[in-house]
């Protein structure tokens, strides 16, 4: 991770806007002319427009906004119990945070980085707990919600052991909920730990909120993800802040899936560090068997991010010529990280008797059964499920993305370690989609793949400033407080 010292924002950090692929470069590296700038607001003046079209069709319900529900048989459900006003008045505080990082991210502060990314991520947790404060029924939903047993169950299965180790092993073959049969155990343990704390009413509530903190940690981890990019401190923090205005992240408070973007962005980043490094690559890929043990023991649609390691190693393959060190190195960095991971399963087989691999075969078992039941129809959704991530994002990435990868083909350089990242990152979205193993309900299931969206859509919104950049994220910040208002994303 960054030291102290690596992540100071001073003068340097300030970026110029044209480096061929939206990613913030130093002043050192060039400025824009005046028809570049003049280029920059015609391209911030049409981000904005799709930001306020998206608005203005959600805040009057316009089909379908919500999804294709004749082509796939789903749809987020218009709501009309809470009044949009008074959802942005409530979210005025955090959103207030956010900016203030923003502004002061234009300076010159004298402080460190990792100050405002905490900002930032409290920005976040406070945009969560709003959301639900805004309803009808307060925390009191949040409650009904984790104790659901077809929202989530995992409470509910968490109620239900006894013995913790007799449970684990025999989880391959216990009789679970909805959503716990799909999943490995970790999600159940989690809600079982604060059940044995504190008991079954304030469980729900403490476990819920603690849902949400770990969603927020996800802004400090894009921190640290977005350096893979670029090492500019400002261009970093936009990241972060237009990661925590996600509405993904706030529409599915408290599901477990707003933390699994952690896991996805840390399995990403330790693997493209023990490539890239020396003297660091056993460390990181220890680190990345650690990471893809607690994937793999919550939820097991974070295994397809191993799509985005695979395309990653044969770019890496290729930018050392195919040297047979380059493949070593990979066997290596594979052999240690998988090794790790094994060695954790085996302690937790020794210890409890659990059995990983049946209990994979067993959520596969009912994800089939599930599937047959709803029915969902591989080609429409291969077409559909990519506006459903989008509308997840807030709908603005999709502009932004369009002007990075425009900006990507005009200056192309197909070894810039930048943009490889965000191709293989679209191409990882890609064959998510197109492989059909995770379909509908794209803005909760792939909220993981958003990582791989928001930074290359970052990048170019990094590019902008004054009150064009406090337009956009205001603009995201509308979004989002409308989809809360109109759209229902969860409910007991």
């Amino acid at each position: 991770m960054p030291t102290e010292s690596e992540i100071e924002i001073s003068e340097a950090s300030a970026p110029s806007r044209d480096d061929g692929t939206g990613a913030a470069t130093h002043p050192s590296h060039g400025t824009l002319d005046g028809s570049q700038q003049q280029g920059s607001k015609l391209e911030a003046a049409i981000v904005l427009a799709v930001g306020i079209a998206f608005f203005l069709g959600v805040a009057l319900a316009k089909s379908p906004l919500n999804g294709f529900v004749r082509l796939t048989g789903w749809e987020w459900p218009w709501r009309n119990d809470i009044e949009l006003l008074r959802t942005i008045a409530f979210l005025l505080i955090p959103f207030a945070l956010i900016d203030f990082v923003l502004r002061k991210a234009e300076g010159r502060p004298s402080t460190h980085a990792w100050i405002y990314v905490g900002i930032l991520a409290a920005g976040n947790f406070l945009m969560q707990a709003m959301t639900m404060l805004a309803e009808p029924e307060g925390f009191g939903l949040l409650q009904q919600i984790v104790q659901s047993p077809v929202a989530t169950s995992y409470f509910t299965d968490a109620g239900r052991i006894g013995g913790l180790a007799e449970w684990l092993r025999h989880f391959d073959q216990a009789a679970l909920a909805f959503h716990s049969s799909t999943h490995p155990p970790g999600p159940v343990l989690f809600y079982f730990a604060f059940l044995r704390l504190v008991g079954a009413p304030l469980g729900s509530l403490i476990g819920g909120c603690a849902v949400g903190a770990l969603g927020s940690v996800g802004v400090a981890v894009a921190y640290a993800f977005a350096g893979l990019w670029t090492d500019d401190k400002r261009t970093r923090l936009t990241v972060c802040a237009f990661y925590a205005l996600l509405p993904a992240l706030a529409v599915f408070f408290p599901e477990f899936d707003q933390v699994y973007p952690i896991l996805s962005m840390l399995l990403i980043f330790f693997w493209c560090r023990a490539l890239q490094s020396e003297e660091k690559a056993t460390r990181d890929a220890i680190w990345l068997g650690f990471t893809l043990f607690a994937a793999a023991f919550f939820a097991y649609n974070l295994l397809s991010i191993g799509t985005f390691l695979a395309y990653y190693a044969i770019y890496w393959m290729w930018r050392q010529g195919w040297s047979g060190a380059s493949f070593a190195k990979i066997l290596k960095t594979s052999g240690i990280a998988g090794g790790t991971c094994a060695g954790m399963y085996t302690l937790l087989w020794l210890g409890a008797g659990y059995n990983p691999i049946g209990a994979f075969c067993h959520a596969l078992a009912y994800q089939k059964v599930y599937a047959s039941l709803l029915r969902r129809d591989y080609w429409n959704s291969i077409l559909c499920d990519p506006y459903d991530f989008l509308l997840g994002a807030g709908m603005m990435a999709l502009p932004l993305l369009a002007f990075y990868l425009y900006r990507a083909i005009r200056n192309w350089d197909g070894g810039k370690e930048e943009l490889a990242l965000s191709l293989i990152g679209l191409a990882t979205i890609l064959t998510v989609d197109l492989t059909g193993v995770l379909r509908g309900e794209a803005a909760r299931v792939w909220l993981f793949l958003q990582p791989l969206l928001i930074v290359p859509a970052a990048l170019e919104l990094a590019r902008f400033r004054g009150r064009w950049r406090t337009a956009l994220f205001s603009m995201q910040w509308l979004i989002l407080a409308c989809l809360k208002a109109k759209m229902l994303f969860i409910r007991p």
